[in-house]
């Protein structure tokens, strides 16, 4: 049985690239002998990427900060590779207890390296970003009588619920390097890490999801890119459930896991430094938190605290919080290993215990009530909401054009030549190049570029765009 234990994770942790369709395509692989794994290249590939650079001015929680406090898209992505190598080298220590053929510090890495990609595809704005670009594309041909781009429902559904993790394994896998199948050739299982939902955007049968199967919840990668994500997690084994459904890779969860851990602390943390929380009650949350577990009880750190003003107290809360929130996933993962394993587990880890799982709901709902929802930040997201619908409005209807009118032909001129690049060709005249693609593609590549840009480009162009700000 351990042995074929053994065999299932050596398929899963593999230095297998996405995108070369042979050994002679790849790129080199470090030798066994070197310090530099496949997985640290993973990790030096998507730090030095623009996209990873991009994050710098995105929305976590707070849009367009004056403060220089907050944590921005890039700032929570590094936070949560830290959480997440602590994550995969406590879980590779206890699998290579079990007798497994694993190395802990690789599993860390391939963690990091997830955790530092898994918002890449997060558009300006955050998730209202997401949304307004759902709420376009859903307005945009809902007469009878209008003839929408889509030659199937799945290419409809891909843009309608544009979702950022698929925007994520997008750029990953085609948008970087563009020209080159697999784009920046992340290893197959750095990139199923990174994918919470393996799966399209419409179900086999147009069903709804599963209800409780949170690998459901969303979706994980577009139509245009189905193929890749198919080669990907079949080579990995992944438990397919129904044609292109799949079940999760077990690395997943700890990347969930790390992303939950670093939402559910620094967010509480962001909200109680910009005011909209009172300190007290922040340090109060985190340390209820902490003393659900019955060894943080029974260490005196409650009754034997130094006095602290309430900055540093809170500093101290959250990373006991942190440290703890981290053992606990672990312990979950330890205990539900058989099921992660075999694609059967449908929980999140750091809610699957009914003690953590009510103080962390507590945690979220204040910090939604009084931090997602304050004033200030709803005042922005309609802001952006409407920016991003507006630049939608002036470039889908220029691509999608074949016979472009004046101002459309200058707004096709605005749009980056790259975006409308394929893998494997190279096309100088940006029209051609738009020429050979179906509409749907057209749209993705307006999608792409609208979605990568930073919440201050965005404002910007749309305000010069709409002529409320010339440029200077």
């Amino acid at each position: 049985m351990n042995q074929d234990r053994s065999e299932r994770w050596r398929q899963l942790i593999s230095p297998r690239r996405v995108g070369p369709l042979s050994d002679q395509q790849a790129p080199q692989q470090a030798t066994p002998d070197e310090l530099r794994t496949a997985y640290d290249i993973d990790y030096d590939r998507i730090v030095f990427s623009s996209a990873f650079r991009s994050l710098h001015d995105k929305t976590q929680v707070f849009p367009l900060s004056t403060s220089d406090y907050t944590r921005t898209r890039l700032t929570h992505s590094i936070e949560a590779s830290s959480v997440g190598r602590s994550l995969g080298q406590l879980a590779g220590q206890f699998l290579q207890e079990q007798g497994l053929e694993v190395e802990p510090s690789h599993l860390g890495t391939i963690i990091a390296a997830a955790c530092l990609a898994h918002d890449i595809g997060n558009p300006p704005f955050g998730h209202s970003g997401e949304a307004a670009i759902q709420h376009w594309v859903s307005k945009r041909w809902q007469e009878p009588d209008a003839k929408d781009p889509f030659s199937t429902l799945s290419e409809k559904k891909d843009v309608e619920c544009f979702e950022g993790n698929a925007q994520g394994f997008r750029i990953l896998t085609r948008l970087q390097a563009r020209t080159r199948r697999g784009g920046l050739q992340y290893t197959a299982t750095t990139v199923a890490a990174m994918s919470k939902y393996p799966r399209p955007s419409l179900l086999p049968g147009g069903r709804a999801r599963g209800e409780g199967i949170i690998s459901e919840k969303k979706f994980g990668f577009f139509q245009d890119d189905a193929e890749l994500a198919l080669e990907t997690f079949r080579a990995l084994g992944l438990r397919e459930r129904e044609p292109g459904v799949f079940s999760r890779h077990p690395l997943a969860y700890l990347v969930e896991a790390a992303d939950d851990i670093c939402y559910t602390v620094i967010d509480l943390e962001d909200s109680a430094k910009l005011g909209l929380i009172p300190l007290e009650q922040a340090c109060e949350l985190l340390e209820e938190l902490t003393a659900t577990r019955a060894e943080s009880r029974d260490s005196g750190e409650r009754t034997s605290k130094p006095r602290l003003d309430k900055e540093s107290r809170l500093g101290v809360a959250r990373a006991r919080a942190i440290h703890m929130l981290i053992n606990e996933c672990v312990a979950v993962f330890k205990e539900h290993i058989r099921e992660i394993e075999e694609g059967g587990f449908e929980q999140e880890l750091i809610s699957a215990r009914q003690d953590v799982r009510a103080r962390v709901k507590t945690i979220k709902r204040i910090t939604r009530e009084k931090g997602y929802e304050s004033e200030r930040v709803l005042q922005i997201e309609a802001a952006g909401f409407r920016t991003l619908g507006g630049l939608l409005e002036m470039f889908v209807p220029a691509v999608l054009a074949n016979e472009p009118n004046r101002e459309e032909k200058k707004l096709r001129q605005l749009l980056p030549r790259e975006f409308f690049q394929r893998p494997g060709e190279y096309e100088e005249d940006r029209d051609e190049a738009i020429r050979r693609m179906t509409p749907y593609q057209r749209l993705l590549c307006v999608t792409d570029y609208v979605s990568g840009m930073t919440d201050g480009l965005a404002v910007e162009l749309y305000q010069r765009l709409s002529g409320i700000k010339l440029p200077g």
